[in-house]
């Protein structure tokens, strides 16, 4: 149970500086391990990573370690500074004539603040012909992000991905790079560019408080649990910095984030339309800091940030927010409160005798308009279900291209092709989901056995399918009588009403399967492989016309 006395204290003076201080400590070892004198991009990353991914990571993402890492050196740090000046040759290799060797042309978009704040830190103590060159070098990255990102102006009036041809996310991480770059370099058309687009972004985000990554003209999309942190934390900032921050746009924002938390402040990837988040990441989050459950929240996180497990992109993020948050006291965050939560498209949360239920009708939008990116995984999952105790049964985590994943089929029609209906009560709530050949009601009936009901017209024999949250290694108890521990063998067990953990029991009136196992899909690695952790067990019931599933915590 997470200490609620901290979450009213909120976020205080003594506890950000000390959480910065910490950072400090933890990010100068790794900086120097990661951007060792011999390495290189494919040295230094995880061998399982595509090409691409090792190269942004190097030269883009974890260099935002150096704004801290200038912190240090303004203070005398040799060994801080001996890091920065490798990075800022890695700038001057990357955007000259390593784009042609590695042969990847991706700008230094997530790196560029963080470079800028660096050499504002160290102009006062260094030579005037170093800081001068490393100028030069920020300013032909930022012209090349103008250009990479069309001066910011979008091709289609859509600021989502079809504004760009690419992640609205990383066009407003973008802009606020460049936004700061023409500030301290001087470049007043570089910050009213990146303004301007700034003010469009907000003026389009959607008014539920997130921003939509993939999506239609009729707003389909719904939210990205990832990337709506990334893109309203960016833009942000830059109000920040305008003094121009519509309080109640951002909390707004804050809020919609908070409520797709469960009791363990983890993020449900049921409800994301194109990725499968956990955690809470490092961008945005001085947004929560607007209002006293934010505050709450962060309080009640960032004391349990094991920083020492951290990327230096995320230390060095982490860093930048708290100097953008408010302090004052909190109170206690939605995810521990009971009640209902709901975006004006058919995706919600109740939470109920510390239970946390998620459903959704949302359309299966990415395999019409992004069937061939790999960073734009299918929505073919309708619950998310997680106990106070028991921690999280299903997580509606999603795959590509995988209908095994599902969580209604028949056969290979297994994604929802149209937005459906969702209706939440104070003690249940029902969706109404549209596949090409079969509707289904799905309702969640809260309490403190919570049951899961399917509901269905078709004469057709449907299967439900319910990934469980547990990994390779745990232990299950099949129909109260034996017990089973999964290995590499993928396999079935046939005949199964209910299956157990020494947490949680799900109870199925009808005879199904537990299969093991299916594999998610990777956007970020070789061949899209994923770890052998990452497996999880399936619940499959065949049924016609209705079933019901029953949900227990175990003592």
């Amino acid at each position: 149970m997470p200490n609620l006395e901290l979450a009213h204290e909120g976020l205080t003076q003594g506890f950000l500086a000390d959480l910065k201080s910490d950072i400090q400590s933890t990010i100068l070892p790794a900086a120097e391990s990661y951007f060792t004198e011999e390495g290189t991009a494919y040295t230094q990353n995880n061998a399982s990573l595509k090409k691409v991914e090792m190269v942004v990571n190097y030269y883009d993402y974890q260099p935002c370690c150096s704004s801290v890492l200038g912190l240090l050196a303004a203070q005398g740090n040799d060994r801080a500074l001996t890091v920065v000046r490798r990075l800022f040759e890695n700038v001057g290799y990357y955007i000259g004539e390593g784009r042609e060797k590695e042969g990847f042309k991706v700008s230094l978009r997530r790196s560029q603040l963080h470079l800028v704040l660096c050499r504002e830190r160290l102009k006062p103590i260094l030579e005037t012909s170093e800081t001068d060159v490393w100028g030069q070098l920020l300013a032909q990255s930022c012209e090349d992000m103008l250009a990479h990102f069309n001066g910011l102006q979008e091709r289609v009036p859509a600021l989502d991905n079809r504004g760009f041809g690419t992640g609205i996310n990383h066009v407003a991480i973008a802009a606020e790079g460049i936004w700061k770059t023409g500030n301290v370099l001087g470049r007043e058309d570089w910050s009213r560019t990146a303004s301007e687009f700034n003010d469009r972004l907000i003026a389009y985000g959607h008014p539920d408080g997130y921003f939509e990554e993939n999506t239609n003209d009729s707003r389909e999309g719904g939210p990205s649990l990832v990337y709506t942190p990334l893109t309203a934390g960016c833009a942000y900032v830059i109000q920040r910095w305008r003094q121009t921050v519509d309080r109640n746009r951002f909390d707004r924002c804050g809020t919609f984030f908070r409520n797709f938390l469960d009791s363990h402040l983890r993020a449900m990837p049921f409800a994301d339309e194109r990725a499968n988040p956990h955690g809470i990441g490092c961008y945005g989050l001085a947004i929560h800091a607007l209002s006293a459950e934010g505050r709450g929240l962060l309080r009640l996180h960032l004391e349990n940030v094991q920083l020492e497990n951290m990327s230096l992109e995320y230390l060095a993020r982490l860093h930048f927010e708290i100097d953008h948050m408010e302090t004052g006291p909190g109170a206690i965050p939605e995810p521990l409160l009971d009640g209902t939560f709901r975006i004006t498209m058919p995706l919600g949360v109740a939470r109920s005798s510390d239970w946390t239920l998620g459903l959704s009708a949302m359309k299966a939008l990415n395999r019409e308009d992004s069937a061939t990116s790999d960073y734009a995984l299918d929505r073919q999952t309708l619950l998310f279900i997680s106990h106070r105790k028991a921690g999280s049964i299903i997580s509606g985590a999603k795959s590509k291209h995988n209908p095994g994943w599902s969580t209604v089929r028949k056969g290979e029609d297994a994604y929802p092709v149209k937005t459906g209906e969702l209706e939440m009560g104070t003690d249940r709530a029902t969706a109404e989901v549209h596949y090409e050949s079969f509707i289904v009601n799905v309702t969640l009936i809260y309490g403190a056995e919570p049951r899961l009901r399917f509901t269905s017209d078709t004469p057709d024999t449907l299967t439900t399918q319910l990934v469980l949250e547990a990994p390779q290694g745990a232990n299950f108890k099949i129909n109260n009588d034996f017990k089973v521990e999964f290995d590499d063998t993928e396999t079935t067990i046939e005949s199964v009403h209910t299956v157990s953990t020494d947490t949680w029991q799900i109870a199925t009136e009808k005879s199904g399967c537990l299969i093991w196992f299916v594999t998610p899909f990777n956007p970020y690695s070789s061949g899209n492989k994923s770890a052998p952790s990452t497996r999880r067990p399936v619940l499959a019931v065949d049924w016609t016309r209705s079933v019901e599933f029953r949900f227990s915590v175990c003592p």
